[in-house]
C-alpha cells in the first residue's frame, strides 16, 4: 500500500508555478522557430534590398564621373575642331606657319626686342680654360669682322 500511496499521491508543486501556465514541448519548439524564422526572413529582405541599393549607388557615382569626363572630352573636341576650321582658311594657315615654324614673308624683317646679355669673360689661365679663352677670342674677332650682319637668327630661312 505504501507503493500505491506514493504513486497516487500528488506531487508537490514548485512555489510560484501555475499548473495551467505550463508549456508543452510543442509550444516550446514553436517559440524557438518563430524568432529564428523572423530573423531569417529579415536577413533575406535586407540582402534583397541593401545589396541592389549599394550597387545602384556605385553605378550612379560611376555614371556621374563618366558624364564629367565626357563633358571635358567634348570641350577638348570643340577647341580642336575650332583649330582645324581655322587652319583650313588661308589666314589661319599663314598664322600657324608664322607662329609655329618662325617663317617670315619676303617683305617682313625680324627685329629682336632684347639684346643678349654680355657675359663676363674672366676665366683662369689654366689648361681647360685656356682652350675656352682661345675660342672666345676667335668668336669675338669674327663678330667684329662681320659687323655688316645685323641679326644672327637660326629661325631665319
Amino acid at each position: 500500500m505504501s507503493q500505491r500511496n506514493s504513486q497516487s499521491a500528488p506531487r508537490p508543486r514548485p512555489l510560484g508555478v501555475d499548473p495551467s501556465a505550463r508549456v508543452s514541448r510543442k509550444n516550446r519548439s514553436r517559440f524557438a522557430i518563430v524568432p529564428l524564422g523572423t530573423l531569417f526572413i529579415g536577413a533575406v529582405l535586407v540582402a534583397l534590398s541593401f545589396l541592389p541599393l549599394r550597387t545602384w549607388n556605385k553605378q550612379r557615382t560611376l555614371v556621374a564621373q563618366r558624364t564629367a569626363q565626357l563633358a571635358a572630352y567634348e570641350d577638348i573636341n570643340a577647341s580642336l575642331q575650332e583649330e582645324v576650321d581655322n587652319l583650313k582658311t588661308p589666314e589661319g594657315t599663314k598664322e600657324a606657319v608664322r607662329s609655329q615654324l618662325g617663317y617670315l614673308s619676303p617683305s617682313e624683317k625680324r627685329v629682336p626686342l632684347l639684346d643678349s646679355p654680355s657675359a663676363s669673360i674672366t676665366l683662369p689661365d689654366r689648361w681647360p680654360y685656356s682652350l675656352v679663352n682661345n675660342i672666345l677670342k676667335i668668336k669675338t674677332e669674327e663678330a667684329n669682322r662681320d659687323k655688316s650682319v645685323e641679326i644672327l637668327d637660326t629661325l631665319q630661312p
